[in-house]
């Protein structure tokens, strides 16, 4: 992923082209939004592919092109282009970026407008993300020619009571929908792709379309194309001058840094696909660790530049102990100068010997500090909303363990859903996350450990040792003497003053 603005695609923006006479319309949307059915509707006839797959209906593009449509309509000029839904976390970078370039190459001829397809029947998804997608690919003026194009007019039939397009939009319960409009200008329409009265459906979006053209005084035209790079990043410039006689200086992003940790089988790896937007991690649902080696992932979502950190499950691997120091080292890199959060990763039910003294060791390595800095992850949220159970419901259902440690942890919390891509709640938890960040003063977690690893290093193979022994229960004599070696390894500063015995048995996760 990108990891922050590079020279990419830069060209100027003009309003108007009075040698295209054709109007061309760009689709845009997620999987199974109606985008490919409703450019079918557009054009009048099957031009794009359309399968059934889980009862959503997606373009059946065999390598995701991105195709484009053509028909004439009357005395018009009608084309249709079909993108891929480019926020799929299934797409590698490779395809990715030929996939934006291919977009730009096919709309430089120009748009008289860019449709943003949002079925109505489907909570808000990742609308908005494609949103600021389309303003990053093609420049914020793109922005005056974006409508909303909300698909499945039917299910406003099978309302109890009658309501135009216009007036559900309004509806209170309809908030998502009704942000999408007015971050368009208030532009939207609606189909019904499975209406026989089609033509008439086209022919009502073609009066608004060419009613924008007019507003704008003309189509949106990309010109003065300078590829000085290949890949595309958001740092695109728009501009009425020459793009090589203008020095861009990138626009820093925030930056958050976030470490995963957990016990293999908790959902580490996907969390970090859910927090990135791409399937970057390898993940299982099994209980063997897919992740064998720490991994860093960086990309610029929502205005932020967000590195996130999946670890091993140190002590439920099969690593050995110098690869166990050679992950632990990549983690201190990869974090430096300090993470802003640690993500402790927890699945739904049962609550572990592990997750108890998680938090116990992280205090014993980083000290008491490191609690303002930590949160806990609930993952497998859908096991939740099956039993039409809330998370305020589930807390209260929790053990004293799972309270306890929720408590250490100043009661900051996230349910996760990571089998759901939805952008909403990717921007929930990056704002809890952004608040308590703010209450420790808007910095990071700063510790010695990332000036002097090798001495924390040194700590941590002491502690492991400390809980390979622990895994012996067979060894009883060796049990005490153990339990005790471990809290000599407290935090530099208390480590002379905790000696009793811990109350907990069973191995601990680092990270």
């Amino acid at each position: 992923m990108a990891t922050g603005p590079e020279p990419g695609i830069e060209m100027s923006a003009i309003s108007s082209s009075p040698d295209d006479p054709v109007i061309r319309i760009l689709l845009m949307g997620s999987k199974g939004s109606g985008k490919s059915s409703s450019g079918n509707t557009i054009l009048g006839e099957k031009k794009f592919k359309v399968h059934i797959q889980q009862k959503k209906h997606e373009a059946e593009n065999r390598f995701g092109e991105v195709c484009e449509g053509k028909t004439q309509m009357g005395e018009q000029q009608l084309a249709v282009i079909d993108c891929p839904d480019l926020m799929d976390p299934s797409l590698n970078k490779e395809k990715l970026e030929k996939l934006k370039e291919d977009l730009v190459e096919q709309c430089s001829a120009g748009l008289s407008a860019v449709l943003l397809t949002v079925p109505l029947q489907e909570p808000v998804q990742n609308e908005e993300e494609i949103l600021d997608f389309i303003k990053g690919l093609f420049g914020p003026e793109v922005q005056k020619y974006i409508m909303i194009l909300f698909t499945h007019e039917d299910v406003l039939e099978e309302l109890d009571e009658s309501q135009s397009i216009g007036q559900y939009v309004q509806n209170n319960d309809n908030a998502d929908h009704q942000q999408l409009v007015s971050e368009c200008g208030g532009k939207f329409h609606c189909f019904n792709n499975k209406s026989e009265k089609k033509k008439r459906q086209a022919q009502e979006l073609l009066q608004k379309i060419e009613g924008m053209i007019e507003d704008n005084m003309g189509k949106f035209i990309m010109a003065k194309m300078k590829r000085s790079d290949i890949k595309y990043s958001p740092g695109v410039n728009f501009s009425a001058e020459d793009p090589a006689k203008i020095d861009v200086i990138p626009e820093r992003k925030e930056q958050i840094r976030l470490v995963l940790l957990g016990k293999t089988g908790c959902g580490k790896s996907a969390t970090g696909n859910t927090l990135i937007g791409r399937n970057e991690f390898k993940s299982s649902a099994g209980s063997s660790s897919q992740t064998r080696q720490c991994k860093s992932e960086t990309i610029v979502r929502d205005g932020k530049e967000i590195s996130v950190i999946d670890t091993p499950g140190l002590y439920d691997t099969e690593l050995t102990e110098e690869e166990v120091i050679i992950e632990v080292r990549k983690c201190i890199k990869y974090a430096f100068p300090g993470p802003h959060a640690f993500l402790i990763v927890i699945k739904v039910g049962r609550f572990t010997n592990e997750e108890k003294n998680t938090i116990k060791i992280l205090i014993n390595v980083f000290g008491e500090e490191i609690l303002k800095y930590t949160m806990i992850i609930f993952t497998h949220k859908d096991q939740l909303e099956k039993k039409k159970q809330t998370s305020e419901k589930f807390l209260q259902d929790c053990d004293q363990n799972t309270i306890k440690l929720i408590r250490q942890c100043g009661n900051r919390f996230f349910c996760l859903d990571n089998k759901s891509d939805h952008f909403p709640q990717f921007k929930d938890l990056i704002s809890k996350i952004e608040k308590m960040v703010a209450e420790n003063g808007g910095t990071h977690f700063k510790h010695d450990m990332f000036e002097r690893p090798e001495k924390y290093i040194q700590k941590l193979q002491k502690i492991q040792m400390i809980q390979k022994k622990l895994r012996h229960p067979h060894k009883e004599k060796h049990k005490e003497a153990t339990q005790t070696e471990l809290e000599e390894t407290g935090s530099l500063k208390q480590s002379a003053k905790k000696k009793n015995t811990t109350e907990n048995e069973g191995c601990c996760v680092i990270m």
